[in-house]
């Protein structure tokens, strides 16, 4: 009989503890699920990884976060410098990319220009000197892409350049004098404007980009000439205009020395 009833008591305790360890897993089970219903997506990264602290952001950062830096030049004073053979002109343009969010840029650029016309009060004229340029663009496609971008920007532009020409003076008669060849020189003739900028960046192939765009420009006053106000570098414009509107179209390479850093979103599992 008292093994009878140990028998009973060995079965009973043995049944309790499964149904025990069955219920623990079954609990764990639920709270794995639990956990995961929401999971981060991170196919934004998976392609460009930068590693993150527990709050998702860049290690090390806070807003300033560099995530590229690109090179290149402007398509269009190179074309205007084979179309004219008295043109020779080029820009370098550069860019450093914030988060993908913001791009800071700067230009440099030349021109040496010559304008010859018979007709003209100024036989033969000439523009020669530097300009440089830099400003902000804020990004709008941000979150939809990590390689195609379009941007609003305000920039800042200055010019120095020296201009010569040459003109005929139509003498004086009353002296007898007749028409005379004279020459004309003015040295560091400054110019600034500014710029509100529209550019559409579209990747050709990797780290290769295309950026087309344009600018309305808007010339401060200018400084008192008395040969003319055409033919600034950078301004690329040879009527005497306050404002007007430039396009430019950029080859950009991208330097692939850092990752570009999009913000991870999170969503639910369906």
């Amino acid at each position: 009989m008292l093994s009878y009833l140990s028998k009973i008591l060995t079965i009973t305790l043995c049944l309790l503890g499964g149904t025990l360890t069955l219920y623990a897993q079954n609990e764990a089970g639920d709270a794995t699920s639990d956990s995961s219903e929401y999971a981060q997506d991170t196919t934004g990264i998976i392609k460009e990884p930068w590693p993150l602290n527990k709050n998702g952001q860049p290690k090390g950062s806070q807003f300033l976060v560099l995530s590229g830096m690109r090179l290149g030049t402007d398509m269009r004073p190179l074309v205007q410098s084979m179309a004219e053979p008295n043109m020779s002109a080029y820009t370098l343009y550069a860019d450093l990319m914030i988060r993908n969010d913001f791009f800071i840029t700067g230009e440099y650029g030349r021109m040496d220009r010559t304008v010859e016309n018979p007709d003209a009060d100024f036989f033969r004229y000439r523009s020669n000197g530097a300009f440089y340029r830099f400003g902000v663009e804020y990004n709008v496609m941000k979150r939809s892409s990590i390689d195609n971008a379009l941007s609003f920007g305000f920039k800042y532009a200055n010019s120095t350049f020296d201009q010569s020409a040459d003109f005929y003076s139509s003498g004086n008669g009353y002296w007898d004098e007749g028409a005379t060849l004279k020459h004309l020189t003015e040295k560091n003739v400054n110019v600034d404007w500014y710029e509100i900028t529209v550019s559409i960046k579209v990747v050709l192939i990797k780290n290769l980009t295309a950026d087309f765009g344009f600018a309305y420009v808007i010339k401060k006053d200018f400084p008192a000439t008395a040969i003319t106000k055409a033919h600034i570098p950078g301004w690329y414009h040879n009527k005497d205009d306050r404002s007007r509107i430039n396009f430019q179209y950029r080859l950009l390479y991208r330097i692939p020395f850092w990752p570009i850093y999009t913000e991870p979103r999170i969503k639910k599992k369906q």
